[in-house]
Formats: C-alpha cells, structure tokens, sequence
C-alpha cells in the first residue's frame, strides 16, 4: 500500500513536466518556423502590415496597396526597395526606415512628366509633428537612390542623410521637425516645397557641396540651419519663415541670387542669423552674404506637374 502511494506520488510530480513538453512542442510548431521579421497580409491583400521587416533583395510596392510600417523596416546593403508612383505608405508610433541599400521613390528621375504623388504618413488618426522617425540614409555611399514627387509628413526628421547622395526633386516635406538633414552629403534638393517644418533643412559638414536650388522654403521656423558653407544655395524662394536662415559657424556663406520676400536689406537681415545679431549669438558666427538678391519671386521653383 505504501508503494502504490508512492507511485501515485510520482506520477502527480511527473505530470507538470509532460504538460510543459507538450506545450513547449505546440509553441514550437506555431512560432518556431517564424523568423524575428513578420508580415501580415499576402500578395492578394489591400493592406501590407510589416513589423521589423528586413529586406534583403529586391522589393516593389504597389498602389493597388497600403502599407503599414511599425518599428523598423532596414534595407540592408543589397536590398532594393522600389515604391511606385501612388502608394501610401503609413508609419506607427516611432517607426522608421534604415536605408543600407538603395531607396527609389516615386516618379524615376528619367521620365519627363510626373506620376501619381506617393505619400509617407503617420498611421495616427489625429497626426502631429514627429508620429514617426523618418528615413535614415545610414553610410550607404549610393547615388543612386531618389525621392520624386513624394509627399513626406509628420516626422522627427524626414531624412536623415549621412554620407551618401540621393536626389531629392518634386517633393513636398510639410509638418516635420525637421525636413531634410544632411551630413556629409552630395545631395541635390532642386524643385522642392519644403513649409510648416520646424527646421526646412539642416546642413552640416565641410567636405562636400549640398546643391539647394529652386525650392519653395516657405512658413518654417526656419528655412535653412547651416553649418556647410560650400553648400550651393541659390534661385530659392526663402519667404515668410520666422527665420529664413541661420547660420551655425564662424565661417562666412555666400547665397546669391535668393528670393526673400522683399528687396530692402533692413527687412531681409531680420531673418537672417549671423555675425550682426550680436544681441541673440552665443559663439562666433560669420557672415551672410546675400547679395546680388533677385527682384522677382522665382515661379518655376517648387515642385512641377
């Protein structure tokens, strides 16, 4: 009798390690094959939900389509990532791009007459300035990636761009912190509506020559923060921004040829920070030099149709 107690004993111990095996074995067969990235939604579907996506080779999106980002979608260095003309892509709460590969977005650069605009959003119902990160162009050293006729909002930075080029023409950047960042970068930004940011773009570096031509840089509050004097800024309309730029070192910037909303020089230097605003600088700043200022606000700038 004391035996079979005893075996009955062991036999209630024995039960919760089978349970956990077979549970263990369950678990196995429903999440094991899956990998740390995840979709929802197939080929077929409206909607394309992806969650740490990793890309790795080449990938088009379609505007049959929208898509939905949450956390990171990373384009590593041999991945491709096409979105054609007319595709709305949403991002969650923080979520961001991380371009390792190439990104071409929108209308390609050869074709003469724009296609359907592409939007990057927030997925917020009620959307504000920096829902989501933006898009990190990591090191890439690529030329070859673009964004064209492409409507970018409510981020932290729209584009982060370290060391690398990609072009940047016929696209709207609107209620960002901070639209366009370039470090290190090459970049043509040409033909541009970049307002209601709270920084148009940001400049900084010293080897290399950003070309910002022909953008409207409107309603920011402020519409260029320099630190790369060799940046080419020119046939730009820089109006009604509280400021329209401010520079960030002790260098001195040329940017002729600027429509500023005005041609009297006491109006323009109110929205301009340098070396003269020596009641508001807290370092040594150089100088701006604006001149010769165009006399007409610059009508093919801007995004075209």
């Amino acid at each position: 009798m004391k035996v079979k107690q005893q075996n009955q004993h062991m036999d209630i111990k024995r039960f919760p390690l089978y349970f956990c095996i077979i549970s263990f074995c369950i678990s196995l067969l429903v999440y094991g094959c899956q990998d740390s990235t995840s979709v929802n939604g197939d080929k077929n579907d409206s909607e394309v939900v992806l969650r740490d996506y990793l890309l790795s080779e080449g990938e088009t999106w379609e505007p049959e389509k929208t898509y939905i980002i949450h956390g990171t979608l990373e384009i590593l260095p041999n991945g491709v990532l096409e979105i054609l003309p007319g595709t709305v892509v949403k991002f969650g709460r923080d979520a961001h791009i991380e371009v390792r590969g190439k990104l071409k977005i929108g209308t390609p650069l050869v074709r003469v007459e724009l296609s359907e605009p592409v939007s990057l959003t927030s997925n917020s119902t009620n959307p504000q300035s920096g829902d989501w990160n933006g898009i990190l162009f990591d090191h890439t050293h690529d030329s070859e990636s673009f964004l064209r006729n492409t409507v970018i909002e409510y981020a932290t930075v729209a584009l982060d761009i370290k060391t690398t080029s990609p072009t940047l023409i016929d696209c709207t950047f609107r209620y960002n912190e901070t639209a366009i960042a370039l470090d290190g970068s090459n970049t043509k930004i040409q033909n541009n509506a970049i307002h209601d940011n709270d920084i148009g773009i940001y400049t900084i570096g010293r080897q290399t020559r950003p070309r910002i031509e022909r953008n409207n840089i409107t309603k920011n509050e402020t519409g260029i923060f320099c630190e790369n004097v060799q940046s080419i800024i020119q046939d730009n309309n820089l109006e009604n921004n509280d400021y329209a730029l401010k520079l960030n070192v002790k260098f001195d910037l040329g940017i002729p040829n600027n429509w500023w909303g005005t041609v009297v020089h006491e109006e323009i230097d109110k929205t301009i920070l340098d070396v003269h605003d020596i009641n508001i600088i807290t370092k040594p700043l150089g100088t701006v030099d604006y001149e010769p200022i165009a006399e007409v606000r610059f009508e093919d700038a801007g995004p075209r149709e």
